[in-house]
């Protein structure tokens, strides 16, 4: 078994406003480690309360800590409540096809 634990504060940028964002990092992972080209049961594929890591030779712990790290970070990390960049001093939106609504049922 590893205990892998990683714990932090990342910089990213918000999806929408693109300002900072705080990311509290915190990954505990507690991997069974199997040799590579180990048959697994279908009840031990099945259960989400382990996790397996086929290893074959050497492991590269650096690689695997960052593997761990990627995979918590969100897709498209946002704040809460923020709106798209500009969009406070947007005004009134204007429909484009508020014109066209004159033309409708004139005859050509």
């Amino acid at each position: 078994m590893l205990h892998l634990e990683v714990n932090g504060v990342l910089p990213l940028a918000c999806q929408r406003c693109l300002d900072g964002i705080r990311f509290e990092l915190d990954v505990d992972s507690l991997l069974e480690l199997i040799p590579e080209g180990n048959e697994l049961s279908q009840d031990e594929l099945e259960d989400d309360t382990r996790d397996f890591l086929p290893v074959a030779g050497e492991l590269d712990v650096a690689e695997l800590v960052e593997d761990e790290i990627l995979l918590a970070l969100p897709v498209a990390p946002r704040h809460e409540k923020c709106g798209l960049p500009g969009a406070a001093d947007a005004g009134e939106r204007i429909n484009p096809f508020a014109a066209l609504a004159g033309l409708k049922g004139k005859p050509n």
